[in-house]
């Protein structure tokens, strides 16, 4: 069924995430009195209708908006920069690239009283600087655990070793490449902003949250605080709530028995009989499965065994993280793209997994050089074989799954790239660009700049490795791969995130990282590259790839704001662009540290991603990469988009464990059956007594009263771990060498004493009565807080 509407020349087609224009939303178009941040805006948001008319609205008017002031752009730039290395820990514990930056830059912005539009574009260079360095964070890390962690020792040794001064040049060339990768990611999504953003929007679940910070700082700009009071109460209600609640779940409350838990692990490991207790359901901040405990603490996960063979729960694992943002991204999403989320999950756990146990799948290991039955690695005891299937098989289908979702789901769009081409090449042979309003200046980024800078990328690319060590043969072929993937692998990236809120830096990197091994490994004599410089030079090369798709995905969030409060494209792209130098040197630099100390074994981080790619590195430099297994979900992708249009999201599922998905799927049937239960009842009484315009407004208002909820969930769990990060990294400054514990003031084995006990306590209770009187101060310099709208409108 089509539903084509009208706007100028061109036609909006139905998608499979668009939502239907209200009567009120269509009215007001049609006599142009919709306008930026009204009611009638956020009821059609995402309805290519609005995005058009909004965007022909801007190409009129925002050059009396939208205004570039340097000096608010560098305290954006300041604060991503500062939060970058807060990012880099926090992606390394959770394998998501959660901030608090935006949040603490709106909040800056609103006390200073800086308009919608200056705070959108300060902003824009906050999130340019906090994630330039992703690459960093997901890639990076696998050369210090191929160098140092056991768990990826060849029989011969390390795959990689690293000399004195190897992890200077190392870490120079991927903060300068990435710096150049970065402006190239933001110019290449240039090209599709009008497609994704403004045609065929994408819903980029979780970016209301931020259109409403820049609502409420109208609010308090203008002196009408009313309403600006009570959203930030709502903010900080939840987000206080969601940091008490994750303190209960995270923080090692108790220290006995020479063991740090969390209180809810503690009350769990004590309601036990002999092997029967609560830990069996749950543990480490997840409600799962029964795993069995031992000494009243969980195993974790359901162990394999042949005595335990018949137990089904042996073959997969499910559960619930407590993870309010994974909830939080979920009631953004709502039911339908959670499920297809979820429906990646289902199939990977629920039928590829036990596939792969139930048939002793072969994977393979690097101590043996050998492809070894799965069910082997329960020989003697138990283990859980379905966590290795799973990131050792089931990983590589996903890739393989978001990778040919969005192959399919771009070709399935030939048309419309096809009229995006045909402008670029307008633009690129000096017929002009429509970007340029003459007499006003930019109202877009030339297009004419990026073949310039592609060129530049380039030959920058060969100058900077080839000074790294590496032939200029083989830095010439990394340059080519760069420049060509990082247009169509991103492209899937963002679309990826546009769809789900989430975009898969790594899942994309993996596909970079196999295509350099591929070639390196098998062209060593021509390359000039021995093994080692191969696999080094793949993943600087992923690192970089990594931070260059990462500003594609943050620009899109940026620009989907600015359309809805009428800020020039131009300006967003040059916030983003002024972010990524500052932002590189210092989240590189703090992931390079933490990196380091993962590898040593002195912090104990996650990393899901830096494991998988060394996991991946000693695959294919051994040449077992199974490439069987990336057809074959390359295959389930294309048929998954051609079936429902959303491959790109069931490939990303797939890549995702049920913990951390289910919660997304809760998020979204909880909004779903909310506003069937609650909110609609109530918007047909007010139909009733008030009227169709009314009632919607007031659906707009109560709507975004819960976005603001999901916001204090989001920004709650990124303070907390901002605040775990710390204590933390001073936890690893009070170890040896070989993970015991110093002397410090007397006190041997000072990070297991009382002492340290007490002020790491203090210190996180410091910490938050600080950050606490720092948003107090906002708030009550932006009058929210002891102030009225008369005295702001002074």
């Amino acid at each position: 069924m089509s539903n084509d509407v009208p706007s100028g020349s061109k036609t909006v087609t139905k998608s499979a995430y668009r939502q239907p224009v209200t009567p009120e939303g269509l009215k007001a178009i049609e006599q142009g009195t919709l306008t930026w941040l009204d009611d009638e805006m956020y009821n059609n948001l995402n309805t290519g209708v609005l995005e058009q008319y909004l965007e022909e609205k801007n190409l009129r008017e925002s050059f009396e908006i939208s205004h570039w002031n340097t000096s608010k752009v560098l305290i954006g730039i300041g604060i991503g920069a500062i939060f970058s290395g807060v990012t880099a820990y926090i992606g390394l514990k959770l394998g998501l690239a959660i901030s608090a930056a935006w949040y603490i830059a709106y909040l800056l912005g609103m006390a200073l009283k800086w308009s919608p539009s200056e705070v959108n574009i300060a902003t824009s260079a906050t999130t340019g600087a906090t994630h330039a360095s992703t690459g960093f964070i997901f890639t990076f890390p696998a050369i210090f655990l191929l160098a140092t962690k056991p768990a990826y020792l060849l029989a011969d040794g390390p795959l990689v070793t690293l000399q004195d001064g190897d992890t200077f040049t190392l870490a120079f060339i991927g903060i300068v490449a990435s710096m150049f990768a970065g402006f190239l990611g933001v110019m290449y999504f240039i090209i599709f902003r009008r497609v994704w953003l403004v045609e065929d929007p994408l819903p980029l679940p979780g970016f209301e949250a931020t259109l409403k910070m820049l609502d409420i700082s109208s609010d308090v700009s203008t002196g009408a605080v009313e309403h600006a009071r009570d959203s930030l109460k709502t903010i900080g209600v939840w987000t206080g709530l969601t940091m008490i609640g994750l303190f209960l779940v995270e923080y090692p409350l108790i220290w006995m028995n020479d063991r740090k838990v969390a209180l809810l692990d503690f009350i769990a490991e004590s309601l036990h009989w002999g092997d029967i207790g609560l830990a069996t359901f749950y543990s480490n901040g997840k409600i799962h499965q029964p795993s069995g405990t031992e000494d009243g603490v969980s195993l974790g996960y359901t162990q394999w065994s042949e005595s335990t063979a018949w137990n089904p729960f042996a073959y997969t694992y499910i559960g619930v993280a407590l993870t309010p943002s994974m909830f939080a991204i979920g009631w953004f999403m709502k039911t339908r793209v959670a499920f297809l989320v979820n429906m990646g999950t289902i199939v990977g756990w629920f039928f590829l997994v036990p596939l792969a146990v139930y048939t002793n799948f072969p994977i393979y290991d690097p101590i043996q050089q050998a492809n070894v039955p799965v069910q082997e690695y329960a020989s003697g005891g138990s283990a859980a074989l379905q966590m290795l299937a799973f990131s050792k098989t089931i990983r590589t289908i996903a890739i393989g799954a978001i990778v040919g979702g969005g192959m399919f789901g771009l070709a399935k769009m030939w048309r419309t790239f096809a009229n995006i081409f045909s402008d670029i090449g307008s633009a690129f042979s000096g017929e002009g660009s429509q970007e340029y309003m003459e007499g006003k200046g930019w109202y877009e980024w030339p297009l004419k700049h990026i073949p310039i800078f592609m060129i530049v990328t380039f030959f920058a690319m060969i100058l900077i490795f080839t000074i790294g060590g590496f032939s200029p043969i083989a830095a010439f072929v990394f340059a080519t791969v760069l420049i060509l993937t990082t247009f169509m692998l991103g492209a899937i990236a963002v679309r990826v995130m546009g769809e789900t809120g989430i975009e898969p830096v790594s899942g994309t990197s993996f596909i970079v990282l196999l295509m350099l091994l591929g070639v390196f490994l098998n062209f060593q004599d021509l390359l000039s590259l021995n093994t080692q410089d191969a696999v080094l030079l793949g993943l600087v090369g992923t690192t970089v790839f990594g931070s260059a798709i990462s500003m594609s995905g943050t620009v899109i969030g940026d620009y989907k704001n600015s359309l809805y409060i009428g800020n020039r494209p131009y300006h967003i792209s040059k916030g983003n662009i002024m972010g990524v130098v500052p932002g590189a040197i210092i989240g590189a630099g703090v992931a390079i540290f933490l990196s380091i100390q993962l590898a040593e074994g002195r912090i104990d981080l996650i990393a899901p991603q830096a494991n998988a790619f060394a996991t991946f590195s000693i695959i294919f430099a051994e040449g077992q990469g199974d490439l069987v297994l990336l057809g074959l979900g390359f295959l389930l992708g294309m048929f998954i988009e051609w079936a429902t249009g959303m491959g790109t999201s069931f490939g990303l599922g797939m890549y995702l464990d049920v913990p951390h998905t289910l919660p997304m799927l809760i998020g979204g049937v909880a909004r779903d059956r909310w506003e069937d239960k609650k909110l609609q009842p109530r918007i047909d009484a007010l139909k009733e007594e008030k009227g169709t315009t009314e009632a919607e407004k007031q659906r707009a208002l109560i709507l975004l009263g819960t976005f603001m909820v999901a916001a204090g969930l989001l920004t709650g769990e990124a303070f907390f771990g901002t605040e775990s990060s710390i204590l933390s990294f001073i936890d690893s400054i009070w170890l040896n060498a070989d993970g015991t514990g110093k002397t410090i003031m007397g006190v041997e084995n000072f990070p297991d004493s009382m002492a340290w006990y007490s002020i790491r306590m203090a210190g996180l209770i410091f910490i938050n009565v600080a950050v606490g009187y720092v948003i107090y101060f906002l708030f009550k310099r932006a009058g929210v807080i002891g102030g009225d709208s008369k005295s702001l409108e002074a």
